[in-house]
């Protein structure tokens, strides 16, 4: 049984929530185990430090990205990989694929290495891939199926995530988030117009959230919080949510971490491997174009989501 384990998922926010099923499993597998995540600093919130991990290794992509070319940032990059082998690891998992999360893998130099994919041909050099994924596997069984080479993990319900305070108010809470991590997968500000006069109208407290890029969205009766809260209150604002409702972006993951009913809005990448993983969500799709989902299509999925 391995007792020292490295998990390699540097980014994007909504794929490290997918990944913290993973996390969750060899937790539960080994409640002893040194639990290592390598992680974005931007993303790093999204992993609970008191009961899933042992430590975060953060790394400042955003910054080796704007000086890729930098002989002193490759430098810096191989030197915080090899940091990781003091650890003296039993075994690393790369649930990410790309050049620099492999790169991260191989120099950590676990005893036994597996990686979900190989987006390219470095990565692909680096470290032994675990096959190639079915068409319309979910990411989280994907990665679980990654980890089950190694040892009998088992899949949990819900991930860890980290613990967030909140009251619950008199009104129930709706909270939209605007934001798309690709602008092919974004809902119109137009819809989601929209989408909130309708849950007002139904009593609702709505609040839109999204990050500093994002459109701020202002109407009579809600709360704008584009752009104005970090992760974790972002994440605070949804698992208090009484129901959210989001695009194909990293809000929904979160809610579906957290228990959460969502209604996610998906465009062109493939519901069966990115929806929100969760059994008290509903998803929407018309061909490639988000916009194609009527508001109206929103406002039914979430009314028939809540009296399930």
């Amino acid at each position: 049984m391995a007792s020292r384990v490295l998990l390699v998922r540097f980014s994007a926010i909504g794929d490290c929530v997918m990944a913290a099923w993973a996390a969750t499993s060899i937790r539960q597998r080994d409640p002893n185990a040194t639990l290592v995540w390598a992680v974005e600093s931007r993303c790093a919130a999204v992993i609970d430090r008191e009961r899933l991990v042992s430590d975060v290794a953060e790394f400042p992509r955003d910054r080796w990205k704007k000086h890729r070319w930098s002989p002193k940032v490759w430098q810096e990059q191989l030197t915080a990989f090899t940091r990781l082998r003091k650890l003296k690891l039993d075994v690393g998992f790369d649930l990410q694929g790309h050049s620099k999360t492999a790169l991260c893998l191989k120099v950590a130099n676990p005893t036994r290495r597996y990686a979900a994919r190989a987006t390219d041909a470095l990565a692909a050099k680096l470290n032994p891939v675990v096959g190639q994924r079915p068409e319309g596997t979910h990411t989280v069984e994907w990665n679980h199926h990654v980890l089950q080479q190694y040892a009998p993990y088992e899949l949990t319900e819900r991930p860890i995530m980290p613990v967030v305070a909140f009251e619950r108010g008199k009104k129930r809470l709706a909270t939209i988030s605007v934001s798309a991590g690709q602008p092919e997968k974004a809902y119109p500000a137009s819809h989601w117009i929209e989408v909130a006069k309708g849950l007002i109208g139904e009593g609702f407290r709505v609040a839109f959230l999204g990050g500093p890029t994002d459109t701020s969205i202002s109407i009579v009766g809600a709360e704008d919080f584009v752009g104005k809260l970090p992760l974790d209150e972002t994440m605070r604002m949804v698992a208090k949510s009484d129901l959210h409702l989001a695009a194909d972006t990293g809000t929904g993951h979160m809610a579906a971490a957290y228990g959460v009913p969502v209604v996610s809005v998906f465009g062109p990448m493939d519901p069966r491997e990115f929806r929100p993983f969760t059994v008290r969500g509903t998803v929407l799709r018309d061909g490639v174009d988000p916009a194609s989902v009527p508001p109206s299509a929103v406002l039914c999925a979430a009314r028939s989501l809540l009296d399930a």
